[in-house]
């Protein structure tokens, strides 16, 4: 095999285990907080690929050709996945298919208005494409906990019409942090 075969073979790896990172870290953000599991696994894979990338243009370098278009493809591929990280472009695209399956939950629970405080409710292990390990009434609406949210800390969704209240501040849901999905639906992370 020339050198030349060898450098794309070694390149177009390096793009593929790239790829398979990259799409990886981005399910990793696709929960409210991060899957820390998930992201540390795509971080690993991603350094395979930066290493046979950079073998990739070494090789290509050695053969005479210091900057062939398919060295692009990676940096590329690593300016979109940032772009969408910072964007929480993976949250808001799996919430919007999953969308559907928590309204259609939230219309068959009993009305928040009865809500003393934190009201468990049953609720669906799986609701859209999210695991769901909880759900709470509250006054003014429902929190459900999302399995996989936040390593550490609780996170999940919530749906507050009326948007979240300092009621809902309580001894084990410290600090939460909301941010609007749309339509009184909200993602939560929350310290303990």
């Amino acid at each position: 095999m020339s050198l030349a075969a060898s450098t794309r073979g070694v390149v177009w790896a390096a793009h593929a285990v790239g790829g398979c990172g990259a799409l990886t870290l981005l399910w990793a953000f696709s929960v409210p907080g991060f899957s820390v599991i998930v992201a540390l696994i795509a971080l690993t894979v991603l350094a395979v690929a930066a290493v046979l990338w950079t073998v990739g243009a070494q090789l290509s370098h050695r053969a005479g050709r210091t900057w062939p278009w398919w060295l692009l493809v990676a940096p590329v591929l690593a300016a979109v996945t940032l772009a969408l990280l910072v964007t929480r472009a993976p949250l808001h695209s799996r919430w919007e298919l999953s969308r559907g399956a928590f309204e259609t939950v939230v219309t068959r629970l009993p009305e928040s208005t009865a809500a003393t405080r934190f009201d468990r409710v049953e609720a669906p292990a799986r609701i859209g494409s999210y695991r769901i390990t909880t759900a709470y009434l509250v006054p003014g609406g429902v929190i459900f906990y999302e399995r996989n949210g936040a390593f550490f800390n609780d996170a999940g969704f919530a749906y507050l019409p009326g948007g979240p209240s300092r009621s809902l501040h309580n001894g084990s849901f410290e600090s939460p942090m909301f941010w609007p999905l749309g339509g009184g639906w909200y993602g939560w992370t929350a310290s303990w």
